[in-house]
């Protein structure tokens, strides 16, 4: 395939990709579902799964081995983009007057449903010796599992939040609190599993170790400071600031680039870059900077979906997969749910209260996703194991709205019951104009 023709299809590849998540939109929103449900959907029915039922091969006539490398680097830029507004959307003041709860609430929703995960994964082992992945060991398997069946996706759990008008009650408060908290965890114990495995027994643990150290100190010491010696100085004209965006988005993928240089995924450079930025802008200013690498991140995400997609396939999963995808559902939603609703209960919060709350940890979303794929080019999780996970984390989301909204009572189309907080505003127009 000639170069002119490769980036020809690379662009048609990516318009299909957006046109199908447009084609599903108007169901998405019918079922008031977050756009990464249809995302996720619109990659699984562009793979395998359902495209690969057709004659003909149609995902490898469609994506070519040789297009998806370059749909790799756009799928790389958007997560980026994503990861970072996440790491700034992470805003801690909620934890004012309530940190008891809070705390409280995000320990037994990670440590129920992270025994649980742990336990069933070597129940797993027991009968399957072989889901250890190439990685061949145990330990880091259920590890693995634990991590990723316990977590919460911040950026999702905000737009349900802001649909279902709870950010201004305490159990909207509460829940994004935990949703932050659980998420940079997350993040935390795979950057350690994975420097584990890639440098268990040999001196290459050490370094990267070291580089990661000198990559974080750098970050809090110099990064963190001059952005807000940066950006406080600037000022928007005519509502235009570009130069704080391109000075912004460098910084995100240069620290990218670091955390690839010290042996660590690039997406955790964009989430810490997105956490070092100084919360306290000027609202236009964040608003103006976030907003367009937050909508281009957005925009280039599900190209990653349909790259995933391609490597899904449902089709083979068969009595044992289903079996899986039921005992990891009942773990990961069971667990959560138990953990933080009988807490919320506890410290003598309403039992409607308390149910709401253990629906919402239970958000699922990009982040999850990228640690799967992370996990499986590890060698954490086989490719069946990764369709299996990957289904959990979709059947897990589609649960949540409805539930919530079942809860709450909330009739017709929700919307901000009062001023949204600068960090809530891009998740929460994004939210909006794909719902329209």
């Amino acid at each position: 395939m000639k170069g002119s023709s490769l980036d020809a299809v690379v662009l048609a590849d990516i318009a299909l990709v957006l046109l199908v998540g447009v084609a599903l939109t108007p169901v998405r929103a019918r079922l008031r579902q977050p756009a990464v449900v249809a995302e996720i959907a619109a990659g699984i029915l562009l793979g395998p799964s359902v495209l690969g039922l057709l004659p003909g091969d149609l995902p490898h006539a469609l994506f070519p081995e040789e297009v998806r490398s370059h749909l790799s680097v756009v799928a790389h830029v958007g997560i980026a983009l994503f990861m970072f507004a996440a790491g700034w959307q992470l805003d801690f003041q909620a934890l004012r007057g309530r940190g008891r709860s809070v705390l409280a609430i995000t320990g037994a929703s990670l440590a129920v449903p992270f025994a649980l995960a742990t336990a069933l994964a070597y129940v797993l082992l027991a009968v399957r010796p072989e889901l250890t992945g190439s990685s061949g060991s145990p330990l880091l398997f259920a590890l693995f599992l634990g991590i990723v069946l316990s977590m919460s996706a911040l950026s999702v759990l905000i737009r349900i939040v802001g649909e279902n008008r709870l950010q201004a009650t305490p159990v909207g408060a509460i829940a994004t609190a935990s949703g932050a908290i659980t998420e940079v965890l997350a993040w935390c114990a795979l950057i350690a599993l994975i420097t584990v495995a890639q440098g268990l027994g040999t001196d290459s643990l050490a370094l990267t170790l070291s580089r990661l150290t000198s990559y974080a100190l750098v970050m809090l010491l110099a990064v963190r400071p001059a952005l807000h010696s940066f950006l406080a100085r600037q000022r928007l004209h005519g509502g235009r600031s570009l130069m704080p965006i391109l000075v912004v988005s460098s910084g995100v993928f240069l620290s990218s680039w670091c955390t690839a240089w010290a042996g660590i995924h690039a997406v955790i450079g964009a989430f810490v870059f997105g956490l070092v930025m100084p919360r306290d802008l000027d609202p236009d200013l964040r608003h103006a900077v976030e907003n367009p690498l937050h909508h281009t991140g957005a925009l280039l995400v599900p190209v990653f979906f349909a790259l995933t997609g391609l490597t899904v396939d449902v089709t083979r999963l068969g009595r044992h997969g289903v079996l899986a995808l039921a005992a990891f559902l009942v773990v990961a939603w069971g667990g959560k749910f138990a953990g933080a609703a009988l807490t919320s209960r506890a410290l003598h919060h309403s039992w409607r209260d308390a149910a709401t709350l253990g629906v919402l940890v239970n958000t699922k979303g990009l982040s999850e996703i990228i640690m799967l794929t992370l996990g499986r080019d590890a060698g954490f999780i086989d490719d069946r194991l990764f369709t299996v996970l990957l289904l959990t984390a979709l059947t897990a989301t589609v649960l949540v709205n409805p539930l919530v909204r079942h809860l709450t009572g909330e009739p017709g189309r929700p919307g901000p019951a009062g001023p949204v907080p600068a960090q809530q505003r891009p998740a929460l127009e994004m939210s909006e104009e794909q719902g329209s």
